[in-house]
């Protein structure tokens, strides 16, 4: 595959006569591939006694192969210079497995420290991938290495056991580089416990001067010196293992009586012989705000020295949600396109890996044949742009094309997405990660989408009581998005009473409104509320957006299938971005939903859980065509089967 990534588009478009849009649709039918996985654990089982110390014993150590579903995943680079031999003293009983790359002694070590120091994982096998992927099995090889993402996204589960919750099973992370003074354990343990800086209402603050912060920023780059953050398949690893992740650091040091203890007498930097223990999504967060808090009060070379660290260790919601960046860079606005830059500034091996990479962090269901790629010499630019179109990313169609064409593949993608405003200010970049094109087909014309269109040409303000309103700001609750409290409820019985008094169209609405309620009142009652990031949960959070609409008195917009010289009822409720437009345009919606049977058919059951939406303004240029104007929050009740139809989303101008 031809390396190409750090080419910008002019120059990709220039090598050949045909547009990037038809040869995205030559590449995608020479190599298009649905997704395959597999949930087979096939982990490591060592028996630990006194007699076989990993740290420092001698003695021949027995592994043998072990099916479960609950094991440790270890992330660590394949290859650590002084930390690479193989002594043979851990050996498979009876004998070596076919395919199998023994890891470094000092690897192996410190997985079977970790586990006799922790007692509730003493017996737990472990997952490493030299030794439980065949590595010379090739079809088994690459339906293994594209099942990584399970791997690590369950290797910690909460059960319940006796009525009792737990978490089984962890990632473990193994750092290579040692701390060794207590200044720089104090100094972490402080960074850690956000003693130098804090983040209140979405702003970080700098609490120390920036003479101290320096030293600070000396710590978190030699922490960040370690290869295990500058691995694209390590961010993988990390990026889905996420809360169960956790990183050894070797540390030597005495730390008896320096830090606080939990219940149990252990410092917060845990119980493991010779290592200190560290969240990296912990460590990601307050990394992320010291840099930003930092940024503010800092020169330009901090300021350049804080890009460069967040380049390899950002939390992504911080930098959403944050008031301040450190540059544009660092601005984030939807997931997807930050993913394929994190991958983009790390080390790997064999570059077409970062499609698979790719697929996996962003959870993509339609994967592209590497292996076929590499036989046709294909360009990875080109690749990258059509397994993000594959899978259903919304593309602008507003941008200069000289100016989208002025840049990278990677910097494309965070331009020409779609903006997503969520409907509510709680778990955006989830919901923005959600919002895609449920079912595509790439033609050399543009992509067909399938799914309702509907004619937005009535818009209402619903009047509300003064109590009604002030109920609703006052038990307002962002964090809770799945099940609608009782304020909400009367603000859209205000809608349901309003739409049933209009003369004509306003029946089907108010009924279908009033079963939506009526079930969400049926739920609250029983106890139960909508599962996370389920279709009626984002139904949930529409509804939301609707109500916060109502009592900020903004005005509503009512639409109906679009069927040309028809009458249809009303069966959708949108909140418009300009109420007062008196252009006279028409505008249109279209919206789709991922249904089970496409999750079935799609093989994706194994991939993820998360439904896909579509909620768009759009333009209808010519019939059976649209063109996305912008993401659009709102109700609807088009019935997904009947209603839906196929329609002709033309490539954008720099794609033509």
């Amino acid at each position: 595959m031809e390396h190409d990534t750090k080419c910008l588009l002019s120059e990709l478009r220039a090598k050949s006569p045909e547009s990037l849009g038809s040869r995205m649709f030559e590449l995608q039918s020479r190599s298009q591939l649905v997704q395959q996985k597999t949930a087979m654990r096939l982990c490591v089982q060592v028996d630990l006694n006194a007699d076989n110390d990993p740290m420092s014993g001698t003695d021949p150590i027995e592994l043998r192969h072990h099916k479960s579903d609950e094991y440790i995943a270890i992330s660590c680079p394949w290859y650590v210079p002084g930390h690479d031999t193989v002594s043979g003293r851990y050996r498979f009983t009876p004998e070596q497995p076919p395919g199998v790359i023994m890891p470094p002694d000092d690897v192996l070590n410190r997985i079977l420290n970790f586990k006799k120091c922790n007692s509730d994982y003493l017996n737990t096998p472990f997952w490493v991938d030299k030794i439980c992927i065949n590595q010379e099995a090739g079809d088994e090889k690459e339906l293994a290495v594209h099942s990584m993402d399970l791997v690590y996204q369950y290797s910690g589960r909460k059960v319940v056991t006796d009525g009792k919750e737990r978490f089984i099973g962890c990632s473990l992370g193994l750092l290579f580089l040692e701390i060794r003074t207590i200044a720089q354990l104090t100094m972490l343990r402080k960074l850690l416990d956000s003693k130098f800086a804090e983040n209140v209402d979405n702003e970080s603050k700098l609490l120390i001067s920036v003479e101290e912060a320096i030293s600070v920023l000396d710590l978190i780059e030699f922490i960040l010196s370690d290869n295990w953050w500058h691995r694209a398949w390590i961010f993988q690893e990390e990026f889905l293992a996420s809360r169960h992740m956790l990183l050894l650091l070797p540390c030597t040091l005495d730390r008896t009586g320096l830090f606080e203890t939990n219940e149990e007498g252990i410092d917060l930097f845990g119980q493991t012989a010779g290592e200190i223990e560290v969240r990296p999504l912990n460590f990601r967060t307050e990394v992320t705000v010291f840099c930003l808090a930092l940024c503010r009060n800092a020169d330009e070379t901090v300021r350049n020295r804080c890009d460069q660290i967040l380049k390899q260790a950002r939390r992504y919601t911080f930098l959403y949600r944050s008031k301040y960046a450190t540059g544009p860079d660092s601005m984030i606005k939807a997931m997807s396109p930050a993913i394929f830059e994190d991958i983009s500034v790390r080390g790997i091996t064999v570059p077409s890996d970062t499609l698979a990479i790719a697929a996996n962090c962003c959870r993509y269901v339609t994967r592209l044949n590497s292996q076929d790629l590499n036989l046709l010499k294909a360009s990875l630019s080109i690749a990258i742009l059509t397994l993000f179109v594959l899978n259903g990313e919304i593309l602008r169609h507003d941008i200069s094309p000289n100016y989208i064409l002025g840049q990278t593949v990677f910097k494309c993608l965070r331009i020409a997405k779609l903006t997503i405003q969520p409907p509510v200010p709680a778990g955006e970049l989830i919901f923005i990660k959600m919002c895609r094109l449920p079912a595509v087909t790439i033609t050399p014309e543009g992509i067909m989408v399938r799914g309702v269109l509907s004619r937005l040409d009535k818009k209402i303000k619903v009047k509300v009581s003064l109590s009604d309103r002030e109920l609703y700001w006052k038990t307002n609750d962002a964090t809770t998005t799945n099940s609608l409290n009782d304020a909400e409820m009367r603000l859209l019985r205000a809608l349901i009473a309003y739409l049933k008094t209009m003369r004509e169209g306003g029946d089907a609405l108010h009924t279908k409104l009033k079963e939506f309620l009526d079930a969400q009142a049926a739920e609250r009652a029983a106890g139960r509320s909508a599962q996370y990031w389920s279709l009626p949960h984002i139904s949930v959070m529409m509804a939301k957006a609707i109500c916060r609409a109502i009592a900020e008195g903004r005005v509503l917009w009512l639409s109906r299938l679009h069927v040309p010289r028809k009458w249809t009822p009303w069966l959708g409720i949108f909140i418009p971005d300009d109420p007062f437009d008196i252009s006279g345009v028409v505008s249109f919606a279209f919206t789709a939903r991922e249904v089970e049977n496409e999750l079935k058919d799609r093989g994706a059951k194994l991939a993820r859980r998360n439904a896909w939406v579509t909620s768009l303004e759009v333009r209808l240029p010519a019939s059976e065509r649209i063109m996305p104007k912008r993401w659009m929050n709102g109700l609807n009740f088009f019935n997904n089967k009947e209603h839906i139809r196929s329609l002709l989303m033309p490539w954008p101008k720099w794609l033509q």
